[in-house]
């Protein structure tokens, strides 16, 4: 604790709590209250975990990866104060279902995980994708589509750079119902064009355009990095830890 006459450190993940206790990943230190502790310390343990997931899914035990997903759940659950595990839980349960082929109980399983609510835009996005693409398999095209829409009209200026890797998604769900993408959908390309500073490209239809742009802007800066790049002179952005 500091002393009176000390500042307290702010928590170097969170930037809102006091820094507390010491987090060191990579040889990397940070200051970070015990709260994000529980956070980055469960976020280690679960991407250690998914490499024990992956390697059964290899070998198609699935039933014994659902129950190690569950046992994992069960002991941590005390550490999860934003439901980060429980959303990144949800998503490997779906995973596994899906892996399996037990399509149904894995489209179940993402519903369920939609419940517990999105941390950004850009996690809605992924859910209906991952939502669309298992109706696409049960040979539900339209819901699909639906599907998607449904999660991609939910739109934040601050990931306008991100919604063009979800363009192909969308124009290949239309395709599968043999109709044009929605014109409803070009604000949101031209946004995104707009973002990267680049021209909309022409092509002989909105699809197609969408395609174009995704493809021309892959790898590109941002405007919010463009103009982090200009404030700090240059260098590539990142997170604190």
């Amino acid at each position: 604790m500091p002393s009176p006459s000390e500042k307290a450190q702010p928590c170097s993940f969170c930037e809102k709590r006091e820094a507390t206790n010491t987090y060191t990943r990579a040889g990397r230190t940070n200051e970070v209250c015990a709260t994000c502790l529980d956070r980055l310390e469960v976020q280690e343990a679960v991407e250690y975990k998914t490499i024990d997931i992956i390697e059964l899914l290899e070998s198609k035990r699935y039933d014994e990866a659902l129950a190690q997903v569950d046992g994992f759940e069960k002991a941590n659950r005390h550490r999860d104060h934003d439901g980060w595990m429980d959303r990144s839980i949800a998503t490997e349960r779906a995973n596994i279902l899906y892996e399996a082929g037990r399509y149904e109980e894995a489209l179940q399983a993402s519903e369920a995980k939609a419940q517990l609510g999105f941390e950004n835009v850009t996690d809605r996005w992924s859910y209906g994708l991952e939502k669309a693409g298992i109706l696409e398999l049960l040979g539900r095209h339209r819901e699909a589509l639906e599907a998607f829409e449904e999660a991609f009209s939910h739109q934040d200026p601050k990931f306008l750079a991100r919604a063009a890797y979800y363009f192909p998604a969308l124009v290949e769900l239309s395709e599968d119902l043999g109709q044009p993408v929605d014109e409803k959908w070009r604000r949101v390309a031209e946004a995104a064009a707009e973002e990267f500073a680049v021209e909309m490209p022409v092509r002989d239809s909105l699809g197609e355009s969408m395609r174009a742009l995704e493809k021309m802007t892959r790898g590109m800066p941002s405007k919010a990095e463009r103009e982090w790049r200009a404030t700090h002179g240059g260098g590539a952005g990142g997170d604190a830890l």
